[in-house]
């Protein structure tokens, strides 16, 4: 993958040597913990994880007892805005690497970003959708036909896009000339499964992931031919609005959908996932955040004072472009389906993890969607967990998941010596509950050392950029 190897180190900090000391090790990899362990890092490298070491002259000590050391974790559905505000979000979070997934910005300005001291590691690709696609946006591209295709896939690769992201209103042949040229070209392709094409197709035209469980329940519909027919002739409907269009696209009906689902299809769909090597993306984040939007807990979130105004009154239904025409009682019809389709979802998940198709934790985190930016991680992870994984499995999602995806773990994604020292320091322990993923010490970023007062300084900065904006 173009730039898969390519990891920026942070020139403040990248030369101390580290040196935690009395930890609880949790690798990743699916080893039991490793207690009391020491583990050193030098230039950005984790060079040492022993039980003891030598002590060390010029060392930066943290003493870790009764701490647990994981990974970085990585969120791989986002869509970065405003980034002087996100990535202390991240890095707070303990979040050191992400997908994005197309917010806008033209490579060249994520090439930049990617210099920025505070940046986690990201990968960021082309856009590509079919006839529904409005407006000139960087780096996006309409297509209709093969050679239309052939033309994206070439100039999206050489503006030096990592992947290309597909989405809703690709046409079938041009989808699958896309993949062919993909595959040719050694790009991988992730995002919506066009509506014109099953996930099974997706997946055996070698798509590597597949995002927000879009379609798999049709796919395993008895009534698939029907439903999948009705559904794409809703989308090209001229009589409806982008609005409800893009209601219908995000949480569609589920009458005639839900009672025609066959366990054995879906069974054979799961199965085809694991031979192809097809990964998912949940973002269960999402739908949860829309589920509980009006919620006194969330809207009185004190968190939001990290992010400006006009993200979080995006956040009211009432407000929300996509959502402000319905009435107070169509919205409570829709707002029970999204609660539904959480519920149907959560099962479908466990499902799939109990088959062996491989998951990603992402969150679809953007200002339109009711997830607070990096805190909705450990939401996803927690969602996970009630789908079926266990902690482990959970937070394999956001560790080392993510670096077999992009083909990097032997640089990334585990504790373990030689690799890059991307870590999070807990106060309690995620095996016990995943939900400690969220008691985070201090961060390690490329070889560097946040402490928590670090931490706390940088949620304060991007408070005061946000307020600046109101």
């Amino acid at each position: 993958m173009r730039g898969a190897f390519l990891f920026l180190i942070a020139s403040v900090g990248f030369g101390q040597t580290l040196v935690f000391e009395h930890a609880t090790v949790i690798d990743a990899t699916g080893a039991p913990p490793k207690q009391d362990f020491t583990v050193v890092v030098r230039e950005g490298r984790i060079v040492s994880v022993k039980p003891r070491v030598e002590a060390i002259a010029d060392a930066v000590v943290i003493d870790a007892s009764g701490k647990f050391l994981i990974p970085g974790l990585w969120d791989m559905h986002m869509h970065i805005t405003a980034p002087q505000i996100m990535f202390p979000l991240l890095v707070a979070n303990g979040i050191t690497g992400v997908r994005e997934m197309y917010s806008g910005a033209a490579l060249a300005t994520i090439r930049q970003w990617k210099l920025l001291p505070d940046a986690p590691r990201m990968f960021a690709p082309g856009f590509i959708d079919g006839p529904l696609m409005t407006g000139r946006l960087p780096d996006a591209v309409a297509v209709a036909n093969a050679d239309q295709v052939r033309a994206a896939v070439r100039a999206l690769q050489a503006d030096g896009a990592d992947f290309l992201k597909v989405y809703n209103s690709v046409p079938r042949e041009a989808f699958l000339v896309l993949m062919e040229e993909a595959r040719a070209a050694g790009i991988p392709v992730a995002g919506h499964v066009p509506e014109e094409v099953s996930p099974l197709e997706a997946s055996a035209a070698e798509m590597r992931s597949e995002e927000h469980l879009n379609n798999i329940l049709l796919n395993a519909s008895t009534d698939e031919v029907r439903l999948r027919r009705e559904r794409v002739a809703m989308m090209y409907d001229p009589k409806i609005t982008g609005a409800q269009r893009l209601r219908l696209l995000a949480w569609p009906m589920l009458a005639g959908l839900v009672d025609t689902y066959d366990e054995k299809k879906a069974a054979a769909v799961f199965q085809a996932f694991v031979k192809n090597g097809t990964w998912q993306t949940p973002t269960l984040a999402i739908l949860d955040g829309f589920v509980h939007e009006l919620d006194d807990e969330f809207v009185n979130d004190p968190r939001r004072r990290f992010l400006p105004k006009a993200w979080t009154e995006n956040w009211d239904p009432r407000v929300i472009y996509y959502l402000r025409d319905e009435s107070p009682a169509e919205y409570e019809v829709l707002h029970q389906r999204m609660r539904m389709l959480l519920t149907r979802y959560r099962k479908l998940v466990g499902d799939m993890n109990r088959a062996g198709v491989e998951l990603l934790a992402g969150t679809d985190t953007n200002p339109l969607n009711p997830v607070l930016p990096g805190w909705g991680l450990h939401e996803e992870l927690a969602l996970l967990v009630e789908s079926g994984l266990t902690n482990m499995e959970a937070l394999q999602t956001a560790t080392r998941n993510p670096a077999r995806y992009f083909g990097i773990v032997e640089e990334t994604g585990t504790v373990e010596e030689g690799k890059s020292a991307d870590l999070v320091l807990l106060d309690a322990d995620p095996l016990e509950d995943i939900r400690n993923t969220q008691k985070i010490n201090a961060v390690v970023m490329r070889g560097r050392y946040y402490s928590r007062t670090d931490l706390d300084g940088m949620l304060e900065r991007a408070a005061a950029v946000s307020a600046g904006g109101r």
